[in-house]
Order: structure tokens, then sequence, then C-alpha cells
């Protein structure tokens, strides 16, 4: 009985940290997100989290990089400075891949891993130019 509470308690606790880790992930407006694609730093890296089918109805921001997998992605997908601004989105405030996609990179190091929570959904409703595909 006293394994099983503390397995029990072990993963409480493992899952309210994943939930904080997600929480506290920075969230970036639209309008943020068009100062960037206007200006387009060197620094800063727009990731699309999304599916295929999601890209193929509702586009892409452009510059993104695509990512393969919203959980599963290459690392070397990312940039080698771990001090880029990534800013990841996925299809809209209800999706969670952008905030996994997030996590994963500040798991592997990355300092400024940030989100666009309106998702592409949000750019398209904001009247931003999107790529079609």
């Amino acid at each position: 009985m006293k394994y099983v509470f503390m397995i029990l308690t072990l993963m409480f606790l493992a899952l309210t940290n994943q939930a904080y880790a997600i929480e506290s992930i920075k969230e970036v407006s639209i309008k943020e997100v068009q100062q960037y694609v206007q200006t387009k730093p060197a620094n800063v890296v727009i990731l699309d989290a999304n599916n295929a089918d999601a890209r193929k109805s509702a586009g892409t921001i452009p510059g993104a990089i695509l990512l393969s997998s919203y959980n599963q992605y290459s690392l070397s997908e990312l940039p080698k400075d771990k001090n880029s601004t990534l800013i990841f989105y996925c299809y809209n405030s209800y999706c969670q891949a952008s905030h996994a996609a997030a996590e994963r990179a500040l798991t592997a190091g990355y300092k400024n891993a940030t989100v666009l929570k309106a998702g592409i959904d949000g750019w398209n409703k904001a009247n931003a130019v999107s790529n079609t595909h």
C-alpha cells in the first residue's frame, strides 16, 4: 500500500509539473508575430506545429518552418542557436500542439520558446497574410 501511494504521488507530481510547464510558456500576440514577419529578424524563428491537413486548409504564416511533428520533431529542425526566439503555433487557441512543441524545445535547452496561442486560425481572422498550400 505504501508503494502504491508513492507511485500515485509521483504520477501526480509529474502531471502537475507538465501542466505548470505548459502554462508558464510565454505567449506572443498576432501583432508581435506580424512585426517579426515584416522585419525578419535573424534571431526569431516561427515554427508551424500543425499537421498537413491543417496546413492545407488554413495555410501557414510566411517564413514559418514546418515541423515534421509537434511532439517528435527532430531537434535539427530548430536553429542551432539556443538563444533564438522560437515562436510555435498550431491551429487555434484550443490546440495544444504549439505548447507541446515549445515544451520540447525548452527541455532541449532553448531559452526563449514562445507560442502564438491564437494559432493560424486567429492569424487568418486578423486578416494577416498567410501562405496557402
